[in-house]
């Protein structure tokens, strides 16, 4: 294999794990043994079962014995497919509700930072809500949010609310009504704190999603900055066909944005 600043045990978990997720491994036959994933790798048998042991650990595979190595179904938690609108929407946040956990780690109250303040549209320095908290899924984190509010909004907030109920149901419970949003997707590497909290190695590559969310007046009442482990949280949208002067193109069938109801 090329050389790579990665163990080399860690190097093939991915490529493994990637293999999983992409279904690469029938879940009703065992897996090739680890001689022979070590020749397909070209490495030891001793780093093969390195990578299956962590593989194990992630609950991506499972051990018979005397039946040999399977893959089990990888427990990825999805927003609504972009398409499928605000009623599909309401509903995932009520199945959110009741199969998520919600960790609220910090919230304060502070002056704005030129970035968080120009996001929401606010003066410098003007006091908005910062909640920070992790979401899981079956005992198992997969996101961790910050989220910016205007103070009028934030201070009618409650505590217990936040480590209860997506932001978005906070805001359809205070009259607060959301209309539209602006959101941006890219990769990030895990910082050490937040790795720690997803429980995935510092430097993973990690899904990182930009929210402005407005009410019906356009004003903006929530700034989101999202990231979530690729491995258990899919962001699916729909696409259609259209023909554009000079070559037909893939648009968003329009309609609702995926969320995780942050």
């Amino acid at each position: 294999m090329p050389a790579s600043p990665l163990p080399l045990y860690h190097k093939v978990y991915l490529l493994l794990k990637q293999r999983l997720e992409a279904g690469g491994f029938a879940t009703d036959s065992a897996m090739p043994g680890e001689n022979a994933l070590a020749a397909e790798y070209g490495v030891s048998r001793l780093t093969i079962r390195r990578s299956l042991d962590a593989l194990a650990s992630d609950g991506l595979i499972e051990r018979r014995q005397g039946r040999g190595t399977f893959a089990l179904a990888p427990a990825t938690f999805g927003a609504p497919q972009h398409g499928a609108g605000i009623d599909a929407l309401m509903a995932h946040l009520a199945r959110m509700g009741m199969h998520t956990q919600v960790r609220l780690l910090e919230l304060d109250t502070a002056p704005a930072t030129p970035l968080v303040a120009a996001r929401l549209e606010l003066p410098p320095g003007a006091l908005v809500q910062r909640a920070v908290r992790v979401r899981s899924h079956e005992g198992q984190p997969f996101s961790y949010l910050t989220t910016f509010v205007p103070d009028d909004i934030g201070r009618r907030i409650r505590h217990k609310d936040l480590g209860a109920k997506p932001l978005l149901a906070i805001f359809r419970d205070l009259g607060v009504h959301v209309a539209r949003a602006e959101q941006s997707i890219s990769a990030v590497l895990a910082e050490p704190g937040i790795a720690e909290l997803l429980d995935v190695p510092v430097g993973s590559a990690l899904l990182s999603l930009h929210r402005v969310v407005r009410d019906a007046s356009g004003r903006p009442v929530e700034w989101l900055h999202a990231r979530y482990r690729p491995d258990r949280y899919e962001y699916r949208m729909d696409m259609q066909a259209h023909d554009m002067p000079g070559q037909p193109t893939w648009l968003p069938a329009p309609v609702a944005t995926p969320s995780d109801g942050a």
